[in-house]
């Protein structure tokens, strides 16, 4: 499955409508990304909520890998270490970005 099939059911297969959605999710994904690196590393919450709205939004793509590197940072520990989650997930975001790009090149326009 390709990353648009998701979003094709959502919009009843309107190009547009699948356009707009991609558009919106590359956006997100940006501003989360960026959001996420802000967070000092040991601002547990704010890691653990950036990752529960970074969550919501993979799952509308079935971005696989955003969405289990989120799950480890939600279960984490106010102790633990959260660089490697945060690590991760901020690469798998890179990966759905250059995804989500190649996708709306590839509907043209």
């Amino acid at each position: 499955m390709n990353i648009i099939d998701p979003l094709n059911v959502l919009t009843g297969g309107n190009s547009a409508l699948t356009r707009r959605l991609l558009e919106e999710v590359l956006r997100s994904c940006t501003e989360d990304s960026q959001r996420l690196l802000a967070i000092a590393d040991d601002h547990h919450q704010g890691v653990v909520e950036i990752a529960h709205k970074i969550n919501g939004a993979a799952r509308i793509v079935q971005a696989h890998a955003v969405y289990e590197a989120c799950l480890a940072l939600e279960a984490s520990h106010p102790w633990d270490d959260l660089r490697p989650g945060r690590e991760a997930l901020h690469l798998a975001l890179l990966e759905l970005q250059t995804q989500l790009r190649l996708a709306l090149a590839g509907l043209g326009e």
